[in-house]
């Protein structure tokens, strides 16, 4: 039954949780996705990569990890590869890790960390939606 009439509770309803802004695709070193959401633990959903400048040269590929130098949980795979970000308005939706359909995360802080970065200037940004759980 659905609800209506009254008050949505945002609170179990997708939302933007983190964003990193022009992210440079060349570097190996962390990269810090700045919190946007209130709430202490939550569940990633979904995981979007915007091409802002430069194009996809080769091999450009990393994950999206709790704690810095690729430690904590991976909530996207070390391989996830940003290939489609070749031009104005491309995008990549990364592919979760198996780890965000089982535990409920708690970072205030994520970090992209590219495995390999891109042979050329290339910068995105980085969106992390989910659901804050409390």
């Amino acid at each position: 039954m659905i609800k209506t009439g009254g008050p949505v509770d945002a609170s179990s309803m997708q939302q933007l949780l983190f964003v990193g802004r022009s992210l440079n695709m060349t570097l190996t070193t962390d990269q810090a996705l700045s919190k946007m959401a209130a709430g202490t633990n939550y569940v990633v959903t979904k995981v979007v990569a915007v091409r802002k400048t430069g194009a996809f040269g080769t091999a450009c590929a990393g994950g999206v990890y709790t704690t810095t130098s690729k430690g904590g949980s991976a909530l996207v795979a070390a391989g996830q590869s940003y290939a489609n970000l070749t031009g104005a308005g491309k995008i990549v939706d990364a592919t979760v890790a198996a780890v965000n359909g089982t535990d409920a995360q708690s970072a205030a802080t994520l970090y992209l960390s590219l495995t390999t970065g891109n042979t050329g200037a290339l910068t995105a940004d980085v969106f992390v939606y989910g659901t804050i759980i409390d």
